[in-house]
């Protein structure tokens, strides 16, 4: 886990791996139609990657909602790197970039199952839960 590097996209090359990871986490495992998955705002995104040597891994996009604030979408992070420490320094790396473009704060709509991840994170929950795309949802934001 030593040679992981955390990165904004800057090629198409890495943009292909992103989504094939989005492919395996949403599509493959949690079977969401991909026509759900990719969407218009993927084009204007700003798309972060982890990866492995050359091989990404896990990957996280961007909105931004405002000029100072931001929402954390479509973070997946491949099965056998997963409770390694690898979103948690995603999250970490996303903070320092949107510090860096001044935004204040970070919104995101978080998985049920994942919440005590996102709470870990410094995420506090705000609202009640819903569904989305067939998967029990919370919003959840955190002020940087």
């Amino acid at each position: 886990m030593g040679n992981l590097s955390y990165k904004i996209v800057v090629s198409d090359c890495e943009l292909r791996g992103a989504f094939e990871v989005r492919r395996q986490v949403f599509i493959k495992e949690q079977n969401i139609p991909e026509d759900l998955e990719f969407d218009t705002y993927d084009r204007e995104a700003l798309h972060m990657v982890v990866k492995d040597v050359e091989r990404v891994i896990g990957t996280a996009r961007v909105l931004f909602l405002t000029a100072n604030q931001a929402k954390l979408e479509r973070m997946a992070i491949l099965k056998p790197f997963r409770r390694k420490g690898v979103g948690r320094r995603l999250i970490y790396y996303l903070n320092e970039e949107l510090n860096k473009r001044q935004v204040e704060q970070v919104v995101l709509h978080a998985q049920c199952s994942v919440v005590t991840f996102y709470k870990s994170c410094g995420f506090e929950e705000s609202g009640v839960p819903f569904w989305e795309v067939g998967i029990k949802h919370i919003k959840m934001q955190k002020q940087l």
